[in-house]
């Protein structure tokens, strides 16, 4: 009998300390997590830019560029290529709009993520040539043969550091055929076959999941937006926080190799041409980009590409350097890191 009962307290001893082991392990694991969402890490600095938006304004795309990289001291450039500007003809390439800007890359040692496919940034995103029907058989192909032309023309550039394709390819934002998995995936793969330099896609950081694109990709942009225009009600305030995105991205890191803000709003909301009176739906201060500029830093995210750049110049050349003087401050400072 005691020996049944030595052994038996000794038993619920051990079931004891294994609780314990558990229940401590538990709060290690509390504790870890807490301060991988809280702790704040260095974040780098870069831009979206397009020819086709500067290019609307009035603005010299070559000479913003430069103006860009050498007065505001930017050294990452996102550049969305336009297939329209490229394939003049079917089956015929002009190549000289995105070489005229990955030159000046060059000539600056400038990191480029060139964005590429059949949807890039800037309204309406899709900029498919007129003589190309995205409802009709064979769609697809074409769609692959002018990646393959593109791609395999601009790798020999090696400013570029990364390749997106497509821009939120399943986020229902712009004038633009119904997403197809089957055809991404055909894009990435091609683009894998053509270089072997990474792959970033994207999601909008605030009406997608993060993780429908994981599997493809080896790096996932999120665009963060504080407000947008919605045609019922106006102007909406998205009401996340920066631990939203804090969260997101500590869970999506279990999918992909890293998580990049790839749009970050630093630009006014606008309804119509910008160049309008009235245009503006919601105005954007140098108080502003302060502000959004430390909410994209509390969110833990080590890269930001800010949006907007070319309001900028042109609101710097029209005499407002309010904008233009606060992103120089931000990027001097991301210099002296």
């Amino acid at each position: 009998m005691k020996y049944w009962r030595h052994h038996r307290i000794r038993g619920w001893r051990e079931y004891a300390a294994f609780a314990a082991f558990i229940l401590t392990s538990m709060i290690c694991g509390f504790f870890l997590l807490g301060f991988s969402l809280l702790r704040s890490s260095p974040q780098t600095l870069g831009v979206t830019f397009s020819d086709k938006y500067a290019q609307s304004l009035g603005l010299d795309s070559a000479e913003a560029l430069r103006a860009i990289v050498d007065d505001l001291g930017v050294h990452d450039v996102r550049i969305p290529v336009y297939w329209s500007d490229v394939e003049v003809a079917q089956g015929q390439f002009d190549f000289s709009r995105i070489d005229r800007l990955l030159d000046i890359a060059a000539d600056h040692d400038i990191s480029v993520t060139l964005a590429i496919g059949m949807k890039v940034p800037r309204w309406p995103e899709c900029y498919i040539p007129s003589f190309y029907d995205s409802n009709v058989q064979g769609f697809d192909g074409q769609v692959l043969r002018y990646m393959q032309a593109l791609v395999s023309h601009t790798r020999q550039y090696d400013v570029i550091t990364r390749w997106q394709v497509e821009n939120e390819p399943f986020f229902s934002y712009g004038e633009c055929p119904e997403p197809s998995l089957s055809r991404l995936r055909q894009e990435v793969a091609l683009v894998r076959a053509l270089d072997s330099r990474p792959i970033m896609m994207t999601v909008s950081g605030e009406q997608e999941l993060w993780f429908n694109v994981a599997s493809l990709s080896d790096s996932i942009g999120v665009s963060l937006y504080r407000f947008a225009h919605q045609d019922i009600l106006g102007p909406v305030a998205f009401p996340n926080t920066p631990f939203y995105y804090r969260v997101h991205a500590f869970v999506a890191r279990f999918f992909t190799d890293d998580i990049v803000i790839s749009e970050l709003q630093m630009e006014p909301w606008f309804t119509g041409n910008p160049q309008e009176s009235g245009s503006i739906d919601v105005n954007f201060s140098a108080d502003d980009f302060r502000e959004h500029l430390q909410f994209a830093k509390e969110t833990g995210i080590h890269e930001a590409l800010l949006w907007g750049v070319e309001w900028w110049y042109y609101e710097h050349l029209q005499g407002d350097d309010s904008l233009w003087n606060v992103a120089k401050d931000a990027f001097a400072q991301d210099s002296a890191k």
